[in-house]
Parts: C-alpha cells; structure tokens; sequence
C-alpha cells in the first residue's frame, strides 16, 4: 500500500484501541492570520465557512493550557484556568469558571470539542485536505507520522468545512500518533507563518481515569444555571406565551420562543393569490378555457416528447436541438439516476388569448424536487398549438448545470 496508503488508512480507523486519554493540551493562535486563512478558503472554495468566536480576541496572539482526560465516547473533561467542558455520560456541563450551564441528554459528543477533533480526525479532514507522503517523528514520547497537507482551494462542496473554523490554516502540518491514529500535533501555516498550534505536551493513553473525575463539583463561586431555565427565560423575555407548553421539554420551550420571531407562514392558497396577482391580464382569455388548460397541461405532462427528427422538443417552442440537453439535465436532478421526471401544472394564469402564466412542479417517484415546486413559466400558442415557452425550457436547463442551444427566431 505504501507509507501515504498506510497513513490515510490510519487516519481513518483513529482512534484504534483508545479506552482512555488524559494529558496537557496547549493550543496557540495568532488571531489575525487565522483570520486571513479563513477569509482565504471562503473566497477559494465553492463551500460554507464557519468561523466561531466568543468576543474580540485580546492582543495579537492567545494560547491556553487545558487539562483533558476522556473515556471516548461519551465522557470528558476539559478544563483550564478560564473554563471547563465536562461530560459524564448523560449530563454536561460548559462554561466558565464563574458560569456553567448543565445540560441534560442533549446529545453533544466528543467530536463537539477540540479534544475529539484530535481524537476523530477523519471526517475533519478527509474530503478537504491534501496530504503527502509520512516520516517518522515524535510527540510528548510517542511515536508518530508527520505529514503536511493543503486545502485543495480548487474543491467544490455542498457540505461545510469544519476545518475553516477549527484548524485554520491554508497549509497544515499534522502529527499522528502511530498506535491510535490521534492528532499529537497541529500547525497550521499561511504564507509560510504560523497561525495556529495545538499539541499535547503530555499524554498517557489507556491509562484509567479515576471515576471522580467526571464528577463535577463547582466552586462557591460559580453559577449554575440548567439550559432548561435560560430557554425558559429567553422565551419569556422574547415575549412568547408558555401557556399550554411543557416547561420541561426543551425543544418545546425553545419552538415557543423561535415562533415568536417569525410571521406565520402564509396557506398555499395566500401564496398562490399573491403570485397570481403580480401578473395583470394584457388581452382577452381564449374563448374555451377548459380546453386551452388542458392542452397546457398536455404539454408540460409530455415535456420530453421527442419528434419524429430525434432531436426536437415536440411541445416546446423552437424545441429544435433542445432533446439531449434536457437528458443530460434530468440525470442531474438529485435522487433520479435513472432520469425518469414528471412535470405537474400547479396552477394557469392566461394573460391573453395566446400567452398563459404557468405555475408547474417536478415529481419524482411521488416526492415533489424542492427546487422545482411551484417553478413559474410560460405557456404560448403557437400554430394553433400551447407548448411551452423555449425561455423556460432555457431557464429549467440552465438550473442544472446545462447550456442550451439557442432559438432559430
């Protein structure tokens, strides 16, 4: 497999055979050129960049000292002077040190947290980064593979990156524990300056931690405030009306605050009035109705009817040419490998006897494509035939990636 073969493979079963970790954590950042990185791959990369951050950062620089110890995956703590993070398996407990808020099964995991970015690296890393070929080094006594790796700027992905808010950096340097696969060491470099560390300065692996460690006993000082009662007191100060919620259901409590900041949703029906609305009639509809919506709907049901020449759209304005691209297009519809769509009228507005509004969906196997729900268009006769306007056609085309031929008008 080779040296790169065998770390990408290592990378992706970490952590292997990891019980338990405790050690010293230090992590550095040099706020400015953490800033740039990230500022960099936002503009580089066809992706969403998340940077968080609690305030403005004091100085030019900060670093942090933790203590951490897991028992992966659902215990943890992690503490400094200033804070601490802390997991015993069904409660958590995060803040500083002279506010905390407990939480309840909420479900958080290791990966939440710096510690288990190091600890899971793969899916952090994988899809985003480049990395060469491994040597040997070491880390707080252990043996480990350095590896340097880079953002492939090129990329283009849907998903987020957490890399871009976690490990900022354009070129990385990672060190990985040679029995677990865990990260010992992080660098991360833009125009060949540091602009992030974190590295274990001590570490003992499968060593076991101590029960007590995951009790957690504030100090005389400390606030500690259940999520629970901040939702409820969020809630109440946004003005929402408990009455009838269950005040011990979180997610209740949080839905009756959020639907206070926003405007009930209009019916389909509102929504529909208020669409067909925008467009004022210029003449007189076609003398049978009836039948002219018929025959509307007839043509976008049969939208890919190919002529006898193989290459025209039957029921598509100047549909010469235009067959293939909407094949190619229908194999890019999400979820329809085998290209097979149905077009639905939703609704018909004639603006004149030859010209119609016409509001239409995409089905798949029964499931509306949420792109293509209520998509307007444009119905026209022509040669005493509705088809469907060639700048739809166009529009529809184009939405999935694919250029279409232009019209012979």
């Amino acid at each position: 497999m080779g040296r790169k073969g065998d770390l990408l493979e290592l990378i992706d079963s970490a952590p292997i055979g990891l019980r338990s970790l405790s050690g010293s954590l230090w992590t550095w950042t040099h706020h400015a050129r953490c800033r740039l990185a990230i500022d960099e791959v936002s503009r580089s990369v066809n992706a969403s960049v998340t940077h968080f951050g609690f305030g403005n950062p004091l100085g030019e620089t900060s670093d942090e000292h933790l203590h951490v110890w897991a028992d992966p995956p659902g215990r943890w703590r992690i503490e400094s002077d200033g804070r601490v993070d802390m997991n015993n398996g069904g409660s958590r407990w995060i803040g500083t040190t002279a506010h905390v808020t407990e939480n309840n099964g909420d479900g958080s995991r290791l990966d939440d947290t710096e510690l288990g970015l190091l600890v899971h690296p793969a899916p952090h890393l994988f899809g985003v980064l480049h990395f060469e070929a491994p040597a040997e080094d070491e880390v707080a006594g252990r043996r480990c593979w350095r590896s340097t790796a880079t953002i492939e700027l090129g990329l283009s992905t849907a998903r987020p990156m957490p890399l871009g808010m976690r490990l900022p950096g354009i070129d990385h340097s990672f060190w990985f524990d040679t029995e677990t696969g865990i990260v010992l060491r992080h660098v991360g470099m833009i125009d060949n300056q540091p602009c992030s560390v974190i590295e274990f300065k001590s570490i003992a692996i499968n060593v076991p931690n101590p029960d007590e460690i995951y009790q957690f006993k504030p100090s005389p000082d400390t606030t500690v405030v259940h999520q629970l009662d901040q939702l409820i007191l969020m809630a109440e100060t946004r003005g929402a009306d408990l009455t009838g919620v269950d005040r011990t259901d979180p997610d209740a409590v949080r839905r009756a605050a959020f639907d206070v900041m926003r405007p009930p949703l209009a019916t389909p029906e509102a929504r529909r009035e208020t669409q067909r609305a925008k467009h004022v009639p210029i003449g007189e509809p076609p003398d049978d109705e009836d039948a002219a919506r018929a025959s509307i709907e007839d043509a976008f049901t049969h939208f890919g009817d190919v002529a006898d020449d193989g290459t025209t759209l039957a029921n598509v304005q100047d549909g010469e040419g235009l067959a293939e691209p909407l094949v190619q297009a229908r194999r890019r519809v999400p979820g329809n490998p085998d290209g097979i769509t149905t077009f639905v009228v939703d609704d018909i507005k004639f603006l004149r006897s030859d010209e119609a509004v016409v509001w239409f969906s995409l089905d798949i196997g029964g499931n509306r494509l949420g792109m293509v729900n209520g998509r307007e268009g444009r119905a026209l006769l022509v040669n005493d035939q509705w088809m469907i306007e060639h700048a739809t056609v166009v529009d529809l085309l184009g939405f999935a990636g694919i250029t279409a031929p232009p019209s012979n008008r």
